[in-house]
């Protein structure tokens, strides 16, 4: 079994690494209850109402033996479910070995830093009905950059705490150690001379590899 979770039709896709030791589907069930004269209480059954999910678990900081995803550290994919949720985008929900398949928006993200640095996380999840955002998605929606700014911000000052809970690895080759989303920037780098060490490596942290990333993205590095 494996959880994805993707929006834009599979063009971004994020693989949940640890999975929930469970997980409930609540489909709850709208009734409206009267009294009458001649019989008493009734009850009158509505339309079903929007299924919900949580998913309780949490993104490593590090790899374990039974991850079922490494494409990412644990910082990452907070960083990606943050962002969808900043875009206002659906999610589609896929669950293998289950007849799990919908479209959903997040209801409630909270995630808690432990000492050894992985982040525990419950994502409430809730129906989404396709028809509402295509009515939304017609409508001009302005990005409120201030607040992109201080997400920013509050994920930079986070991963720096993490840093200080965790024995940070150090990175002094481009290897399979080396995240691979990180390898074609620190590359960029190495060619450009932007990067330089001594005969040990590099001793590039998380964090630097972050930062050589953005500075491949601004295109400094071409």
């Amino acid at each position: 079994m494996d959880i994805y979770l993707s929006v834009n039709n599979r063009a971004d896709i994020l693989k949940i690494p640890v999975l929930p030791s469970q997980f409930t589907i609540s489909k709850p069930q709208s009734t409206e209850t009267f009294e009458t004269v001649s019989h008493g209480e009734l009850m009158l059954i509505g339309s079903p109402k929007l299924k919900s999910i949580s998913i309780s678990s949490f993104f490593p900081i590090r790899d374990y033996p039974y991850l079922r995803d490494k494409s990412m550290k644990g910082w990452e994919y907070v960083y990606k479910i943050d962002t969808w949720i900043d875009l206002k985008l659906p999610i589609r929900l896929i669950i293998t070995e289950t007849p799990i398949n919908m479209a959903v928006a997040v209801k409630d993200f909270k995630y808690t830093i432990k000492t050894d640095g992985d982040l525990w996380y419950t994502l409430d999840l809730e129906e989404f009905n396709l028809l509402n955002y295509e009515d939304q998605s017609n409508a001009e929606d302005e990005i409120d950059m201030e607040e992109l700014n201080k997400l920013k911000e509050q994920v930079t000052y986070l991963v720096g705490l993490v840093e200080t809970l965790a024995n940070p690895m150090i990175y002094n080759y481009i290897d399979e150690n080396m995240p691979e989303w990180a390898r074609k920037s620190v590359q960029k780098a190495v060619d450009k001379g932007v990067l330089s060490g001594t005969d040990e490596g590099w001793n590039l942290k998380y964090d630097d590899l972050r930062v050589i990333v953005w500075l491949d993205r601004l295109g400094l590095l071409e």
